[in-house]
């Protein structure tokens, strides 16, 4: 059995995880090996903390239905790649060495469009579904000022501030990212299924997840690791008390990046979680005049925590 084929099998088998998936390859030493693993060999191997979300003797029903259906998987492979979708394997060259970091690293992605050497460094513009109006304008103005200054823009491709990111780096002839919650073929919320067509001509649409899988709030909460790990640094826009938005922030200090915030002189609910930002030791950011340090921070920035441990520039502490 083709080893690529099987590990997209594997990684794509029903309620797979990224945390799963690594510890049964290390485990079994290949992806071949783990669909040829016994239930009881999987079991032995299952990660403990993943049993209530997903009982190995029923994953391995799953796993042996997955290998039954590999002739099904390479149509489907094929299907994609006649729609302009590549898929790609974390053991492929093609696969971005900056997806590495993040805390679960994907096995597999799915890109609609083209990631290259042009999207390094990229900034994470990332809020609330329901800004202010000067949160929406302050997210489009500061994307596009940083696709003009040829920084690409990473967002989540949710209304709101997400979507104002996107447009503003578009509006300015620049390059943007959509990290998704659901399967590459599926366009969440739908609201933004021409914006999503116009982004994949200009940058890409990314997804680790099944080509036809639906979103859920779990896989929206996950993709926000991908949002950190695809850029040097993230900037919120507003966000409240709670959100997606910390979520974000937390992986991308565990990755090391750059975080930052928008310096709000205002009590509205929406500056809440910048403010507290902030007071943690985010970098302030009130409004265009201030990119051109953040994309020179951002250039000097590891672009990665291999190259962080190797040699890494001296900028200020950032908490």
């Amino acid at each position: 059995m083709d080893e690529r084929l099987a590990w997209i099998a594997v990684a794509w088998s029903r309620g797979m995880s990224a945390t799963v998936f690594a510890a049964l390859v290390e485990a079994f030493g290949s992806a071949e090996a783990i669909l040829k693993a016994s239930p009881e060999e999987l079991a032995a191997a299952w990660p403990r903390r993943s049993r209530a979300s997903l009982d190995p003797e029923r994953a391995a029903q799953r796993l042996e239905a997955a290998a039954e259906n590999i002739a099904e998987l390479e149509e489907e492979l094929d299907d994609l790649a006649e729609e302009g979708v590549k898929v790609l394997c974390s053991f492929e060259p093609g696969f971005p060495a900056r997806l590495r970091d993040a805390r679960r690293p994907p096995a597999v992605i799915c890109v609609r469009g083209d990631l290259g050497t042009e999207d390094d460094p990229a900034l994470a513009i990332i809020g609330t579904r329901t800004p202010t109006q000067e949160g929406r304008r302050l997210a489009l103005e500061l994307a596009r000022t940083c696709a003009i200054q040829g920084v690409t823009v990473v967002s989540g491709l949710a209304l709101g501030c997400d979507t104002a990111a996107h447009q503003g780096a578009l509006q300015a002839g620049g390059r943007t990212i959509a990290v998704l919650g659901n399967g590459i073929r599926r366009i969440y919320p739908p609201e933004n299924h021409d914006l999503a067509l116009e982004i994949a001509q200009r940058g890409a649409l990314v997804s680790e997840l099944p080509p036809r899988a639906r979103q859920s709030t779990a896989r929206l909460m996950a993709r926000n690791r991908l949002q950190a790990a695809l850029s040097r640094g993230v900037l919120v826009i507003e966000a409240g008390a709670s959100g997606g938005a910390f979520q974000t922030v937390r992986s991308a200090r565990r990755q090391k990046r750059l975080i930052y915030a928008a310096d709000w002189d205002s009590d509205k609910q929406q500056a809440i979680g910048t403010k507290r930002l902030l007071r943690e030791g985010a970098r302030p950011v009130r409004g265009p005049a201030d990119i051109a340090a953040v994309v020179g921070q951002l250039r000097s920035w590891p672009a990665s925590l291999s190259e962080s441990r190797s040699e890494q520039p001296q900028q200020p502490t950032l908490f």
